[in-house]
């Protein structure tokens, strides 16, 4: 008699008088879910059993007759009833309908991904008897099975569906004598991402926006400021190599954790090339923006909260020996070696104080002209633009390498990192400009 559980591999079974019968790969605690099935068997495991039992079977026959192996009198006892396997190159034929079963992504939210699902489910059940039973062989030919339809997992939910069933798989599949490896002595062995508190949590939020972002093209600066906002507060709960908060995301656990999104972002939509660059530049925007997360960070050190207790508390070994004068900010920003202000934020201000000056000159050079014109109040001795001791030419000869002078202060980078509204607004002056220019070069003709 053949037994499958479910719509998985068929086994040969184990039929013990008063028993239940059970895989001969293996056994299950839930031999009752197992029902009796006229298929092939096709587990690879089962399989090399019932080989086994066959070898077994001619040497006793062989024994028996007190004839040498390979004498054509020999007959070939046939094989037990309860494994029907006629074919050699049927023991691949689990793995090919597994093949093309997970070929086609499952949705999550349809029938087919919601059956694979129980179908994980009950491959993790029985890797729980394999692993109490020590058969690791059976163990890996299960594995690979289950990761298959894992992988094959798609749609919305799957991201955390497939880190659910992994870490089900794992703690199932433990077998008695992989133990985890003790520590040497005298070394202290680091802790991996996912050994620290809420990581797990967090990795799976940050995976999903961004598989999300990728999805519905959503805008890359709101989706990388939520993962930036993600990875930061890992990298809080992480350690660096002195044993504090890993504010600057330098740790091995802290790489890896982003290491880590971005593979399961991956998982999380169809792998095209326009998708692959869109994924590319949501990472790149959020890494631009952890700079500025962490500064946020840093300045709520200063504040009468309970969240900037609670994050002065976390950072209190830095605090240590801080001047009663210095923000806690700023002293702890200088023991990471980083400012209060991130990247963008630093960017704008630049921007800001240029546009200042640029008002400022474009105030005075209107002053200029209008003390220029004559007869004014402004007029006195000592000025240059008085018409007694200004000529056209002398002023546009000044205005004209004032000009020069400025536009060649200018960094085409800075107008490229402007924000959007900034550039247009920009884009209008410089218009405006443009047309004085042409006036101005048209007079000269």
């Amino acid at each position: 008699m053949n037994i499958q559980l479910g719509s998985g591999r068929v086994h040969a079974a184990n039929e013990t008088p008063g028993y239940l019968p059970l895989p001969k790969c293996g056994g299950n605690k839930s031999a009752e879910r197992y029902r009796a099935t006229a298929a092939e068997v096709n587990c690879k495991a089962c399989f090399k059993v019932v080989l086994a039992e066959l070898d077994a079977e001619i040497v006793a026959h062989e024994a028996a007759a007190d004839t040498t192996p390979g004498n054509p009198e020999v007959a070939t006892p046939n094989a037990p009833e309860s494994a029907t396997v006629s074919h050699v190159s049927n023991t691949d034929r689990g793995e090919t309908d597994m093949a093309e079963t997970t070929a086609t992504k499952l949705d999550v939210t349809e029938d087919a991904g919601k059956a694979a699902l129980e179908q994980i489910d009950a491959n993790i059940e029985r890797a729980r008897s394999l692993a109490e039973s020590d058969n690791a062989e059976a163990l890996e030919e299960l594995g690979k099975e289950t990761e298959s339809i894992i992988s094959s997992l798609v749609g919305k939910g799957s991201i955390k569906a497939k880190k659910e069933k992994r870490d089900a798989w794992k703690a199932a599949a433990v077998l008695p004598e992989k133990a985890p490896a003790k520590a040497v002595e005298g070394k202290v062995v680091a802790k991996t991402w996912d050994q620290y508190e809420g990581t797990q949590e967090l990795i799976n939020l940050g995976a999903e926006k961004l598989a999300e972002g990728v999805r519905l093209n959503l805008k890359a600066s709101t989706v990388a400021a939520e993962v930036a906002a993600v990875t930061f507060d890992a990298w809080t709960r992480m350690e660096n190599k002195a044993g504090d908060p890993d504010l600057m995301g330098a740790g091995d656990a802290s790489k890896k954790f982003s290491g880590a999104m971005l593979r399961m972002a991956g998982e999380g939509f169809e792998r095209t090339y326009d998708n692959e660059k869109a994924l590319e530049k949501l990472a790149r925007s959020a890494q631009d923006q952890r700079s500025d997360v962490r500064a946020a960070w840093l300045r709520s050190l200063d504040e009468d909260t309970k969240e900037g207790a609670e994050r002065r508390a976390l950072v209190a070994k830095k605090l240590e020996g801080k001047p009663d004068d210095v923000p806690a900010s700023e002293w702890v920003a200088k023991a990471y070696n980083t400012s209060t202000i991130g990247q963008t934020e630093k960017r704008r201000l630049e921007h800001a104080e240029k546009r200042k000056r640029a008002a400022e000159l474009e105030a005075a050079q209107s002053e200029d002209g209008d003390s220029g014109s004559g007869g004014g109040e402004g007029e006195g001795e000592g000025s240059d633009t008085s018409a007694e001791t200004s000529t056209p030419d002398e002023r546009v000869t000044k205005l004209t390498q004032k000009l020069l002078k400025d536009l060649g202060a200018a960094k085409p980078e800075d107008f490229e990192a402007a924000s959007d509204e900034t550039k247009k607004a920009i884009r209008e002056s410089l218009t405006k400009a443009a047309d004085a220019l042409k006036a101005m070069i048209t007079a000269t003709l």
